[in-house]
């Protein structure tokens, strides 16, 4: 089994007060870089992907401009992988820099929490979606129909695959996030966290939570 990190761009201007809470005003001029990654894992039922990455260029506004080859469908054809050879898609949850690109993996198995998936439907029927959500995101996955598996089981560890196993974060930063854990047979375990932990300080003692979240 081998796991690959994929670089998807940076977001270069996000105010800490984001990863970090302290509780004060945001500085403006107070900011980080934030990478983006998407990984796949190279596993002998079948390729898994986590998170797509960012939503296509015409959706989002160009505020942080991505380079082309590096938008996850580029990723992947630079390691000739297209997306028809992909069984799983992991998505830790539905953020416009986390599940952009959905549609183009009709064919695999879209595992995402039943909690994030419901209330990010009802939003968008209810017509009061927003940032960092992308209705027209949204839309082309109706359109497409994917075929979304979705995970309850919050707060615990789900089996997956073998040396796979889905963490079933619950809510926080988004309404339900998912993470995994990898256990390469080289590395060691790999914990793949999201947006559910940002930096080592989140992770403490003591912790401290980020400024992005839904649910403490």
């Amino acid at each position: 089994m081998k796991l690959y990190v994929m670089d998807n761009g940076v977001a270069p201007d996000m105010p800490r007060e984001a990863l970090v809470s302290t509780g004060r005003p945001v500085d403006p001029n107070d900011v980080v870089p934030i990478p983006i990654e998407t990984f796949l894992i190279d596993h002998p039922d079948g390729l898994v992907l986590f998170d797509t990455g960012w939503s296509m260029p015409e959706r989002w506004p160009r505020r942080w401009p991505i380079p082309d080859e590096k938008l996850v469908l580029n990723r992947l054809s630079q390691i000739g992988v297209s997306p028809r050879d992909i069984r799983y898609v992991v998505c830790s949850h539905l953020h416009i820099d986390h599940a952009g690109g959905l549609e183009f993996f009709k064919s695999s198995d879209i595992i995402v929490s039943d909690t994030e998936l419901t209330n990010v439907a009802k939003l968008y029927f209810l017509n009061q979606l927003s940032h960092p959500y992308v209705r027209a995101d949204i839309e082309e996955w109706i359109r497409v129909g994917l075929r979304w598996k979705l995970i309850g089981n919050e707060g615990n560890i789900v089996e997956f695959l073998d040396g796979i196993r889905l963490l079933s974060f619950g809510s926080g930063h988004s309404f339900g996030m998912l993470g995994l854990l990898v256990e390469l047979p080289k590395t060691g375990n790999v914990v793949l966290t999201s947006d559910a932990i940002y930096c080592r300080e989140n992770v403490g003692p003591p912790i401290r939570l980020p400024g992005v979240i839904r649910d403490p």
